[in-house]
């Protein structure tokens, strides 16, 4: 009995050890059934590691099976069709049957805007572009596009619908058609053309002024003798002057070339304006069988397949050329509007005393010149341009007299602000410079003081008559004019003097004008118009001082107590306030001769014939005072005047008093008329008034009117010479200048360093560079100091050969007055200057094909054959061209291609994220994320300071320049470019101008640029602009220049307008098409799409698979366990490892219980023994 408690211990233990070894046994036959089913129920989804094929089979389809099955990608609709082309289009064809040809030369009248650059002409070529030559001598084909598309550092001006080497040796052709519009002619395609441009880049106010249409039809690749499929697409360029668009649209189903059989020149489509501004389509950055068809390509921004547009011009800007021609479009030849009639007054001086012209400022003329303008109803108006000393510059013509700055513009855009000089002389047709041969002064006439008259013909007299009386009446053909005078006593005098004066004037252009200067106390004028009183305004446009009334057929100024009026340009009266008398002076047109009448006396040359009598009876010059006297008062108005019915008393029988008279008093008339100085007006008025101050104000009017009538009548000299100046680049041109003037001294405005000119008119021209400097040759009179200018125009030729020379072909040098010479290069030189010798190697060779100066270039690479220029696949290399790829072959947008191999295997190009695994099925790699277009730029903006008189299109140009050449380069556009205040003066004498310029730039998905951006832009930004090392010399021919000096900017100069931060910029960029992959961004690699196989998205081993539709993970087993789950997160014992367990721990507990009977027994038998009565 005392072995029982043993016994006992011993069963417990061993029941506790048995249950702890077998409840895992139990645990491990439940997990593995759920293990079972679990991936029982997903094998149909989750193909092995080594399947290759997308099983779509039984739910039951085992993990080593390989199903042929694949799902078909959807069919891609069809594309945007081709305008109508060929000849039943009225197109043009062209072609030829060799490996490369061009097209004709195409020349807009208005330019075609390309970048910041207008254009002069176009062609286009058998590889898919359409080029824009720097001259018509520069004609290439230039087969072999760049590598990577366009750069903005690209030679050549172009814009490439499909540029590749194309071969029409043997089949295909090319059909064009120009539509020009300018004038507003409808043409269907150019209005359907219109409606795409207007819908796909909002601008609704666009209007085609110029289009041209270009079909490559069946474009064969090189060589064409091994090509079996072709190309056709479509090229549509369109302007409207300003702005520019290309629209390329590819025949959906027609673009058929195999890139796998035309290796070595992936496809260029986009634009490079040659002045930095360019785009590659969105085609550029995708697989390469996806760029061989654009026809199925939909662009995102616009949900349209087969077709790609393009803005080519920069900015929008004004068009001259256009502006002109449609100006010239709606204007007649002048010699209908009686021009030839009117002349400018030779001098500023002669103008001034010309009452039919007033001091005028029109717009930016004023600044440094002078004007006079003259009005006329019936032949036009004229506007005369003055220099400093006074010398005639220009005139011109307008039609309306109200609108002269819009009358100005034509000009502007015909002859200033355009480089095409036949366009100026078209503009001359219709509005024929003016100068002053044939200007005829006005023959005026004056009444001053009590009143002495001097006559149209410059006969003297005195008359007091009192009363209203008739000055003059005339009449032409298109006009009539009248002006009538009232007298009254001069005080207490036997004397008379004028209180009031009525014009007017009647034309059959216009209403009838009367106008009324009425004397008022204080030598003041009331002046009235058709018997309204009229209200000065303060002449901003004339000289200071002066009040002015215009309206139709009138012009009125006022200046103190002088008013003078012009009647449409042809008549003028001046009347002047001074002690309390009316001065007069009448200026009439020389078509009034031999038609006037009135004590102004009959004007035909002849003052002996002056004094005419209303009966037509002539009295004599040399005639009594008396006898004068009864003359005036023949012309005595008896009726109504003009002023109306007098309100005063007038005498019926006055009798004035006559000079004879008024000596009879001689010491009393010495102390009157000592100041006279022996001037018979001066003393009559001095003695009649007894008055020795009106005598005075009477002689120095006297004298003013002499002066007026000396100044009319003086002409500054004449220069006589040619009006063009030739000259060859670094040669002396000799051309002499003369005057029919004596005493003449020559000059120049301006010292330039060509030119030299000697006093008696000896030109010497030797042209050294193209910056212009104005030639203006004046000649100065020593006898009175009046100069003439004289502008002849400048051309200078810069052909490498002087026999080359095209001075009739011209074209200006920026706004200035000088102009270039066009070239005529022969046959072994081309370029603008024909500076270029021919060589082989102007065209690019083959990629990655050396071209030897002289020679041209070398072989093809080994595997190619060709001249180095043209390369293509050995012949073997072609007997794979009969086979086709399988259907549905590659999985995942993936791109199937015949291999070059002697079993011509498909093989499979794949999309970024998926791996080249023949089939494109597994995904995994990294790759870049897609960019939206409302990817917001970072913009900042700058304010800088120069003092060279940058244009705006330089300032730009500088800071575009400047910013582009940063240490990353994002820079996108400047969005905005603006003086912000006038110019000031340095102590240097130089116009500081300061400029705000608003910069964006590019955020793109890498890590350095996001960080150079945020962080350190500005300070990059002041660092760019410290002073500069010296540039080559800047030509014009080349655009704006990009070497503007600025001063120095700080840090806080440059502000921070927009910036995003990475979690704002991480909505902007997306991994399109791959499902699960996930946006990572670090700074030094950016925003990149991770699969999360990468990451470690399977769990304890597991290896990871991206599939299509997501990550898969394939649990591997490992030790004694098996991972399990989604991501193999769980572990499970495998059953062998169980039962081994199991075994092995049975075995040991048996070993374990045999042992402890051994030592039980052992110690029951070598021990003392109880009784069990012993033990109760």
């Amino acid at each position: 009995m005392r072995g029982a408690p043993r016994s006992r211990v011993s069963c417990v233990f061993l029941s506790c050890l048995c249950s702890c070894l077998l409840w895992p046994v139990v645990l491990g036959t439940i997990t593995t059934s759920q293990r079972r089913d679990s991936k029982r129920s997903t094998a149909a989804s989750l193909p092995s590691t080594t399947s290759q094929a997308l099983s779509t089979s039984t739910a039951h389809t085992s993990t080593g099976t390989r199903s042929t099955a694949a799902p078909v990608p959807p069919k891609p609709e069809k594309g945007v069709p081709l305008f109508p082309y060929g000849p039943q289009a009225g197109d043009w064809e062209c072609v030829r049957r060799t490996v490369d040809f061009t097209s004709p030369l195409f020349k807009p009248q208005i330019g075609f805007p390309l970048g910041s650059s207008l254009r002069d002409s176009l062609y286009f070529t058998d590889n898919g572009q359409i080029i824009f030559p720097e001259s018509e001598y520069q004609i290439f084909s230039y087969s072999n596009p760049p590598l990577g598309g366009f750069t903005g550092q690209d030679p050549v001006a172009l814009v490439a619908p499909f540029w590749d080497d194309a071969d029409f040796s043997r089949q295909g052709t090319t059909y064009y058609q120009e539509y020009e519009t300018l004038y507003d002619e409808y043409n269907q395609l150019v209005w359907e053309v219109e409606s795409w441009i207007k819908m796909l880049t909002h601008t609704w106010n666009y209007k085609a002024r110029w289009t041209l249409k270009v079909t490559w039809t069946h474009a064969p690749a090189y060589p064409a003798q091994k090509t079996l499929r072709t190309n056709t697409y479509q090229a549509i360029l369109s302007t409207d002057g300003s702005r520019s668009y290309a629209l390329f649209l590819y025949q959906s189903g027609g673009m058929q070339w195999d890139v796998t059989q035309h290796l070595g020149n992936p496809v260029v489509m986009g634009f490079s304006s040659g002045d930095g501004y360019f785009k590659n389509s969105r085609l550029t950055l995708q697989p390469v069988w996806e760029k061989y068809r654009p026809d199925q390509f939909l662009d995102p921004t616009t949900g349209l397949r087969g077709l790609q547009i393009y803005k080519l011009h920069k900015e929008g800007k004004p068009n001259y050329r256009l502006r002109c021609l449609r100006w010239l479009k709606r204007q007649s030849h002048w010699s209908g509007w009686g021009w030839n009639q009117v002349s400018c007054p030779c001098s500023w001086q002669q103008g001034l005393w010309d009452l039919r012209f007033q001091p005028i400022n029109i717009g930016w003329w004023g600044i440094v010149n002078r004007q006079l303008c003259s009005f006329s109803s019936w032949r036009g108006s004229v506007c005369c341009s003055y220099g400093l000393w006074g010398e005639l510059l220009e005139g011109w013509r307008v039609q309306s007299p109200w609108q002269i700055d819009q009358e100005l513009e034509p000009q502007n855009w015909c002859c200033r602000f355009n480089d095409k000089p036949y366009l100026c002389a078209l503009y001359e047709l219709r509005r024929p410079r003016i100068g002053c041969a044939g200007y005829q002064p006005p023959r005026p006439a004056w009444m001053f003081g009590d009143p002495h008259i001097t006559t149209l013909d410059g006969a003297n007299y005195t008359f007091n008559g009192l009363g209203d009386f008739l000055l003059v009446r005339a009449q032409d053909r298109n006009s009539s004019f009248q002006l009538q005078g009232r007298t009254a006593q001069t005080v207490s005098a036997r004397a008379t003097n004028f209180i009031a004066f009525a014009a007017e004037y009647n034309s059959s252009s216009l209403d009838p004008i009367m106008v009324q200067w009425l004397l008022e106390p204080n030598d003041t004028i009331q002046v009235r118009l058709n018997n309204q009183t009229v209200t000065f305004e303060t002449n901003r446009e004339g000289v200071e001082g002066q009040e002015m009334f215009n309206t139709s057929g009138v012009i009125m100024i006022r200046n103190g107590s002088t008013v003078s009026a012009s009647f449409d340009g042809a008549v003028t009266v001046s009347v002047i306030a001074l002690s309390q008398i009316l001065h007069a002076s009448c200026g009439l047109p020389e078509e009034y001769q031999n038609h006037t009448e009135g004590l102004m006396g009959f004007w035909n040359g002849n003052p002996d014939d002056d004094f005419r009598m209303p009966n037509g009876s002539t009295l004599s010059p040399r005639s009594s005072e008396e006898t004068l006297f009864q003359y005036g008062m023949a012309w005595e108005i008896n009726g109504t005047s003009l002023l109306g019915k007098r309100n005063d008393h007038v005498p019926y029988n006055f009798t004035p008093v006559f000079l004879s008279q008024l000596w009879t008093n001689q010491s009393l008339g010495e102390n009157l008329t000592s100041t006279c100085n022996g001037d018979k007006q001066c003393i009559f008025d001095a003695l009649a008034t007894e008055n020795a101050n009106l005598g005075l104000h009477t002689r120095q009017l006297f004298r003013r009117y002499q002066q007026m009538n000396a100044t009319l009548h003086q002409y500054p000299p004449s220069i006589e010479g040619p009006g063009v100046v030739k000259a060859y680049m670094g040669q002396a041109s000799l051309v002499n200048y003369t005057s029919s003037s004596e005493n003449i001294t020559f000059t120049l405005r301006d010292n330039c360093t060509d030119f030299k000119l000697s006093e008696n008119g000896m030109l010497l021209w030797t042209p050294r560079s193209l910056e212009p400097c104005p030639l203006e040759i004046l000649a100065r009179s020593a006898k009175d100091n009046l100069l003439s200018a004289l502008k002849p125009r400048m051309v200078v030729c810069t052909c490498q050969a002087e026999s080359q020379c095209l001075y009739n072909q011209t074209n200006r040098v920026g706004r200035s007055s000088l102009e270039m010479a066009g070239c005529k290069c022969d046959g072994n030189t081309f370029g603008r200057f024909c500076n270029h010798s021919k060589d082989p190697c102007d065209e690019p060779c083959f990629p990655n094909v050396k071209c030897i100066p002289g020679k041209g270039c070398e072989a093809c690479p080994t595997t190619l054959t060709g001249d180095g220029r043209h390369c293509a696949p050995l012949n073997n290399f072609f007997h794979c061209w009969n086979k086709t790829c399988p259907e549905n072959y590659c999985y995942n947008q993936g791109h199937c291609y015949i291999s070059q191999t002697p079993t011509c295997e498909p093989a499979c190009t794949c999309t970024p994220a998926f791996t080249e695994d023949t089939r494109c099925f597994l995904a995994g790699n990294n790759f870049t994320p897609t960019v939206l277009l409302e990817l917001p730029p970072r913009i900042i903006q700058l304010l800088l300071s120069e003092d060279e008189n940058a244009s705006q299109a330089e300032i730009n140009a500088t800071v575009a320049y400047r910013l582009g050449n940063l240490d990353v380069r994002a820079f996108l556009q400047n969005r905005q470019v603006e003086p912000v205040e006038l110019p000031a003066i340095q102590a240097s004498g130089k116009y500081l101008q300061h400029w705000k310029v608003i910069s964006e730039f590019q955020y793109r998905p890498g890590g350095p640029v996001i960080d150079f951006l945020n962080t350190r832009l500005l300070d990059a930004v002041v660092e760019a602009f410290l002073p500069q090392v010296p540039q080559r010399k800047w030509k014009r021919s080349e655009g704006p220049r990009n070497n503007v000096h600025f001063h120095p900017i700080s840090r806080s100069d440059v502000l921070s307008v927009m910036a995003a931060n990475v979690s704002t910029l991480k909505n902007y960029f997306q991994c399109n098409g791959y499902k699960d992959y996930n946006l990572v961004f670090s700074p030094e690699r950016g925003f990149t799409c991770v699969s999360p196989c990468s990451r470690g998205y399977c769990e304890n081993g597991g290896q990871c698979q991206h599939l299509s539709e997501g990550p898969r993970c394939s649990c591997v087993p490992f030790s004694i366990y098996t991972p399990w789950g989604q991501r193999c997160e769980h572990l499970s014992m495998k059953l062998d490892a169980f039962f081994g367990i199991l075994f092995g721990a049975l075995g040991a507990l048996l070993l374990m219980g045999v042992a402890l009977f051994v030592f039980l027994r052992f110690r029951y038998f070598s021990g003392t023994h109880y009784s069990l009565d012993a033990e109760a």
